[in-house]
């Protein structure tokens, strides 16, 4: 299921015949309880529950992104290890290219950076300009989930959306369901910054000193938990593979 873990002759058949993922992540702070890798750990998680699903092979994860901008984290904190813009498109391009080369046109990617986004679209319309048979899929998990399922479970835990984004209770707890011995729940919400730091909806460089929190911790992660996790994960699992399902005329029979 891992190209790496594959021989060359393995990958020269299973690039043709099957499915390509590549998940793609970041490094940088989602506060004092989640590890810097939460990012890169969510779409490797993704990853192999998709390949699983749908017979797919999983590319070598890209672990760094494009920074996000210091308000969604909370001011500048260590462990922000960013690449830029125009590095990761060609990065992106220069392996989708690769794989396109070596017979794998049909490609998933799997992201769940936000600050990524315009640069993976950029990467794709590039490659699949170059390659007639290519066709890339870029999918995230918090769009996938679905905004009923979001809503609902804003309703049962009284945490509201507006307060539950980067490294929020919906964040937060799919990493403590993921990878539970990063995580730090005792740490969530210690920061008395959070409820009167300036919240905005466009950026500024450098970051306001109103709109800086001691710790990282911008949205709230109160009422997180690997239970709400494990079920954020199993939404987000049926939806993303019925979704490459469709665009990529896969029968739920042929897997």
């Amino acid at each position: 299921m891992l190209l790496a873990d594959m021989t060359w002759p393995d990958f020269d058949a299973r690039a043709h015949q099957s499915l390509a993922i590549l998940p793609v992540g970041a490094v940088e702070p989602h506060g004092p309880h989640l590890p810097l890798g939460a990012d890169t750990m969510i779409s490797d998680y993704f990853a192999r529950r998709l390949a699983a699903d749908i017979d797919a092979w999983i590319a070598p994860t890209i672990g760094y992104g494009v920074a996000t901008p210091p308000q969604r984290l909370g001011g500048v904190f260590p462990g922000v290890i960013a690449v830029s813009g125009t590095t990761f498109t060609n990065l992106v391009t220069e392996i989708l290219t690769a794989l396109a080369e070596h017979g794998a046109f049909q490609l998933v990617i799997v992201n769940s950076a936000i600050d990524n986004l315009s640069f993976l679209c950029e990467a794709a319309r590039v490659v699949t300009s170059a390659f007639d048979e290519t066709r890339i899929m870029i999918v995230h998990w918090w769009d996938v989930v679905g905004e009923p399922f979001r809503n609902a479970l804003a309703a049962e835990t009284g945490v509201a959306r507006s307060d539950d984004h980067h490294a929020g209770m919906v964040e937060s707890s799919l990493t403590m369901h993921i990878a539970p011995d990063t995580a730090r729940p005792d740490l969530v919400d210690t920061d008395p910054m959070v409820s009167i730091a300036r919240r905005f909806s466009y950026d500024v460089f450098p970051l306001p000193e109103d709109a800086a929190t001691t710790s990282g911790i911008v949205y709230t992660a109160h009422k997180a938990s690997a239970e709400i996790g494990a079920r954020v994960a199993d939404r987000v699992t049926h939806e993303m593979a019925t979704a490459v399902r469709l665009e990529f005329g896969i029968d739920a029979a042929q897997v």
